[in-house]
């Protein structure tokens, strides 16, 4: 068993192959459907809130860099959510 942190919430899981996500928060990177965009967009509103959002992710070039841009859309759309309200 193969001990990481995730990338978006800091969280500690055991994982058997290597991967840098939580299963929470492999909805962010894999979202293919309407209802798993939704849902990829609360669980960083949710980050958001907690304030476990790392800064560096608000930067969008760094997302496409290094998560692609559907990943980089979900949580710059997450972002501007968060900021009107």
């Amino acid at each position: 068993m193969v001990y990481n942190r995730c990338i978006f919430c800091n969280y500690v899981y055991g994982a058997n192959t290597k991967c840098s996500v939580c299963d929470k928060c492999t909805v962010i990177l894999t979202w293919e459907s309407s209802m798993n965009y939704l849902a990829a967009v609360n669980r960083v509103s949710d980050l958001i809130k907690t304030n476990q959002l790392d800064s560096k992710l608000r930067n969008e070039n760094y997302c496409k860099a290094n998560f692609g841009s559907r990943a980089a859309q979900v949580i710059m759309d997450a972002i501007d959510y968060s900021k009107m309200q």
